[in-house]
């Protein structure tokens, strides 16, 4: 009786604990989906629900805003994509890229037995005939994914299988538990992958892909180099140089590059460190970035061929190898769907307008666009999607965005894409528009969390002028037709005139006068007489005269005309 007794209270305190459970549940749903809602209801306010862009207008005008606007017979670059949204239309311009996932725990479900069959048949399904541009990965490293009911509650609500083979339990792996991510209620278990039973069995996996004719297939653009980490998609870093699993790292890469001999191009390291970069640069490889939110952390970065001159301009080395041969180059700009890793809400436009401008100022050729329900910028949108993998021979436009930052140890003056801005006597510019950026930007130094978005003319100490010099590549000599786009601050009634050359000897003018508004306008000049005797970084192709106050300019944009 008394034990009868002793289960039936045992059974009551379950209940009431099961209960608590089920409230607590309820209650982080219910937090969860309030703050969702107060999130979209701010987003609606300031994002787009539907696709747009900006029309092609082949005429001297002027618009309020920023000009994305390119003529229509512009297409998508063949080695390019763009992972997007369901909310962008199928009539999209750019190349549409798709993921394909693949495990080694799913091309070789017991030890010896591969098969490659699946994940062959889901490559050319997601190329849709060469429509679509295909990216994935051998993900191989999880043993597990725990999910938590919401941040700093350790309580699992679910669990995951992993990438790794069942299998390799035998073999006396250990098993890493990752540090619970700090912005999303999950946790990463890791394989030690540089475990030697792991590793032999790993090459041998890496040379048996190789030898499925994947790698050489025309419907495969790219293909990631995982890694253990403790986030979700298997990102991460090679050991340092001085570690002894360091050589092991090395045989990863270098088996990768004989699976895909011929093609190590379309592989993409994961890894930011410098060496990691030399050594596939070395290899042929090319690489991608996840977090190009954060844009100014590769400045500079000499392997990706990102470079600051003494003036601390962010050039860019056109022999970088990842640039010059066209490899697999990506990076990812989707974290606009809450406010934890990267600041407030009213921050993400500009962040956005950075990050996409960034993206082409390094020639990258790939890039998961945005992920969310909405669209923060649908022109920009539009026009990196076609911009995306263009060369200086086969871009549209080149342009310069006249912007300044300082990062930690550097001063970063300009996004620039064959259109260059330099100072000089006479044309000395003052950085201007100033925009402060989160907390959470921590590659800025801590004095200097803002950009500067412009710069303008200092008539006041004479210097009147902003020189801009085209890449010999893009257009040189003439006469050449093109369109001439300035975004310009509207401010101060000021006047100020577009020089360029209409020979080796003349030049001609075009003028703009301002109001008081403050606002951003574009003003668009069709030249069709137009010639550029510049020398590229130095050479003066085109400037902006100030006749009256100070001209203040954003972005300049030439653009290709038939």
């Amino acid at each position: 009786m008394n034990s009868r007794k002793s289960a039936l209270r045992s059974l009551a305190f379950a209940a009431v604990v099961f209960t608590l459970q089920d409230s607590g549940v309820a209650a982080a749903t219910r937090e969860t989906r309030s703050a969702t809602d107060d999130f979209n209801e701010r987003a609606a306010r300031l994002f787009h629900r539907e696709y747009f862009f900006h029309p092609w207008k082949e005429s001297d005008h002027t618009v309020d805003g920023e000009d994305w606007s390119l003529p229509p017979w512009v297409k998508a670059a063949p080695y390019s994509g763009m992972q997007v949204p369901k909310t962008v239309p199928k009539d999209f311009p750019g190349r549409i890229q798709r993921g394909v996932k693949a495990t080694w725990r799913g091309v070789e479900p017991e030890e010896g037995r591969f098969d490659f069959a699946p994940l062959r048949a889901a490559i050319l399904k997601a190329s849709e005939q060469g429509k679509c541009s295909v990216k994935m990965g051998l993900e191989a490293t999880v043993w597990e994914t725990r999910y938590f009911r919401k941040l700093g509650d350790p309580a699992i609500e679910r669990v995951d299988v992993g990438s790794a083979p069942r299998w390799l339990t035998h073999y006396g792996i250990a098993i890493i538990e990752e540090r619970p991510n700090s912005s999303a209620p999950f946790q990463v278990v890791n394989l030690d992958i540089y475990n030697p039973e792991y590793h032999q069995r790993y090459l041998k996996l890496v040379a048996e892909f190789g030898r499925s004719g994947i790698p050489q297939m025309k419907e495969l653009d790219q293909c990631y180099l995982h890694l253990r980490s403790a986030s979700r998609g298997e990102e991460g870093t090679g050991p340092s140089l001085t570690d002894p699993n360091r050589r092991l790292y090395e045989e990863r890469l270098r088996a990768w590059a004989a699976a895909f001999k011929g093609v190590a191009h379309k592989l993409c390291n994961v890894s930011g460190k410098e060496e990691d970069i030399t050594l596939c640069n070395q290899l042929g490889m090319g690489q991608r970035n996840g977090f190009v939110e954060h844009y100014l952390t590769y400045a500079p970065s000499a392997p990706l061929g990102q470079e600051l001159d003494a003036d601390g301009y962010l050039v860019v080395n056109e022999q970088s190898p990842i640039i010059a041969e066209n490899r697999a180059s990506g990076d990812e700009n989707e974290e606009y769907s809450n406010e934890v890793r990267f600041g407030p809400l009213e921050t993400f436009p500009h962040r956005y307008h950075e990050s996409m401008l960034r993206v082409l100022q390094m020639r990258r050729n790939f890039l998961w666009a945005e992920s969310g329900r909405w669209l923060v910028n649908p022109p920009l949108l539009h026009y990196v999607a076609l911009e995306l993998g263009q060369t200086v021979r086969t871009a549209p436009d080149a342009w310069c965005y006249l912007r300044e930052s300082r990062v930690r140890r550097n001063m970063v003056k300009n996004f620039e894409r064959w259109l260059f801005q330099r100072d000089a006597d006479g044309e000395r510019t003052v950085p201007v528009e100033k925009v402060d950026v989160p907390e959470q930007m921590y590659e800025y130094h801590p004095s200097h969390h803002y950009d500067y978005t412009a710069r303008r003319t200092d008539s006041a100490s004479g210097q009147t002028l902003i020189r801009f010099g085209v890449d010999d590549a893009f257009l040189s000599g003439g006469p050449h037709r093109v369109a001439v786009k300035i975004t310009y601050l509207n401010r101060d009634n000021a006047e100020w005139a577009l020089a360029y050359h209409t020979s080796d000897r003349r030049t001609a003018t075009r003028s703009v006068t301002c109001g008081n508004t403050g606002k951003v306008r574009t003003v668009t000049f069709i030249l069709n007489d137009a010639w550029f005797p510049g020398q590229g970084y130095t050479g003066s192709d085109l400037q902006i005269q100030a006749t009256k106050g100070d001209a203040v300019i954003r972005l300049v944009r030439v653009i290709k005309l038939k």
